[in-house]
C-alpha cells in the first residue's frame, strides 16, 4: 500500500464484499447548533470500530461522505472541496437523472447482513437528532458478481495502483488529498421488458457476452452499447472511475446501486452525459431503456486523517 491509499478511507479502495448498506441522510434543519453536530458525527467512528470487533474476518467498514448543501453547516471552519457540488440534472428524451436529496451518506461493507445492520442502526441514532435517514438500501453480492439483468458487473474497475489514481486526490496543495469524489445513483431494473429481449440483443446493449462476460469486439459492438457509451476517454487515453455498485432489493421491485468513486466527480459525470443524451446520431446508451434512475446525489469523502481530526471524540 503505498502512502496516499494509507490516508484514504478503507472503505474507498477495499473491493466489494459479500453485503453491503447504503444510508442517505438529510440534515433536518440549517439552525442546528454546531456542537450537537459534532456531537452526533463523533459517534460514527466508536460505533464502526465497536462493530468490526465482534468479528475482525468479515471485512467491516464504514464509509462517511457529505454534500455540497451540508458542508457549510457540518464544518463551517473548513473550506469546501473544490470540485464538490449538487449532482446536476440530466434529461434527454424520455431519459432522466434526477438530482435528489442526501446530506450525509454512509456506505457500510462487510461479508455479513447482520454486522452492518448493527452499524446502521446505531449510526441512525446517533445522527437522529440532526439527521433524518430519507433511504437505507440493503445490497448484496449476486451470483458471480452479477447485477439483477445477470450480467457481469466491475469487470473494468481499476485494480491496485490504478485504483489509487483513479480514486483519490494526489495534488499535494489540496488541502484534501487522499479524498475522493463520490457520485451515488439508485435504478429500478425493468425486469419484464429486459426479459423479453432476445440473448443477442442483451449482449449488445451491454456491449459484453452475457455467460462468459468477454467484450465484444470493436467491429460487433453497437455504438450505443453501455460500455461504449460510458467510457471516458481524455486525449485518446481511458481515465477511469471506481465502481463499487451493488444489486438490491427482491422480486417485487429491484435494481442497482451505482457507486461511482473518483479523484474528480467530472469523470462520472461525463459517463453519465454521454450515456443520457443522444450524439449526432440519435445514439444514447440503450442500458437506458431497461433501468430507471430513482436518486442522483454527489459526495465528498475526506480522508481518514480527516475523519480522525475532525471526529475525535
Amino acid at each position: 500500500m503505498n502512502e496516499l491509499a494509507s490516508m484514504a478511507q478503507i472503505g474507498v479502495l477495499t473491493n466489494p464484499t459479500t453485503h453491503a448498506e447504503f444510508l442517505t441522510f438529510s440534515l433536518k434543519d440549517q439552525w442546528l447548533n454546531l456542537d450537537e453536530i459534532g456531537d452526533a458525527l463523533a459517534q460514527l467512528p466508536g460505533i464502526e470500530k465497536s462493530i468490526r470487533q465482534k468479528d475482525p474476518s468479515a471485512g467491516v467498514s464504514m464509509t462517511m461522505g457529505f454534500s455540497a448543501n451540508a458542508w457549510p453547516f457540518l464544518f463551517p471552519d473548513l473550506a469546501m472541496p473544490e470540485e464538490l457540488h449538487v449532482f446536476p440534472e440530466m434529461k434527454n428524451g424520455p431519459r432522466h437523472f434526477p438530482s435528489t436529496a442526501g446530506d450525509i451518506f454512509l456506505m457500510i461493507k462487510s461479508d455479513r447482513k447482520d454486522l452492518n445492520f448493527q452499524i446502521a442502526k446505531y449510526a441512525a441514532k446517533a445522527l437522529s437528532d440532526i439527521a433524518t435517514l430519507i433511504e437505507d438500501i440493503q445490497g448484496y453480492k449476486y451470483l458471480d458478481n452479477r447485477d439483477m439483468i445477470d450480467f457481469v458487473d466491475g469487470t473494468e474497475n481499476p485494480i491496485e495502483d490504478e485504483r489509487v489514481e483513479s480514486v483519490l486526490i494526489s495534488d499535494e496543495t489540496d488541502a484534501y488529498r487522499g479524498g475522493s469524489y463520490l457520485v451515488v445513483q439508485r435504478y429500478i431494473d425493468r425486469q419484464s421488458l429486459w426479459d423479453e429481449q432476445a440473448t443477442e440483443h442483451q449482449e449488445n446493449v451491454i456491449g459484453r457476452t452475457k455467460m462468459d462476460d468477454i467484450e465484444l469486439s470493436d467491429d460487433d459492438k453497437p455504438a450505443w452499447a453501455h460500455n461504449a457509451k460510458s467510457k471516458v476517454e481524455i486525449n485518446g487515453e481511458e481515465v477511469k472511475m471506481y465502481r463499487q455498485n451493488r444489486p438490491y432489493g427482491n422480486a417485487m421491485e429491484h435494481g442497482t446501486m451505482f457507486i461511482g468513486f473518483a479523484k474528480t466527480p467530472s469523470i462520472v459525470e461525463t459517463s453519465l452525459t454521454q450515456m443520457i443524451y443522444a450524439d449526432d446520431n440519435g445514439d444514447y446508451d440503450r442500458l437506458l431503456d431497461f433501468v430507471e434512475a430513482k436518486t442522483g446525489a454527489n459526495y465528498f469523502i475526506p480522508s481518514q486523517s480527516f475523519i480522525d481530526e475532525q471526529f475525535d471524540d
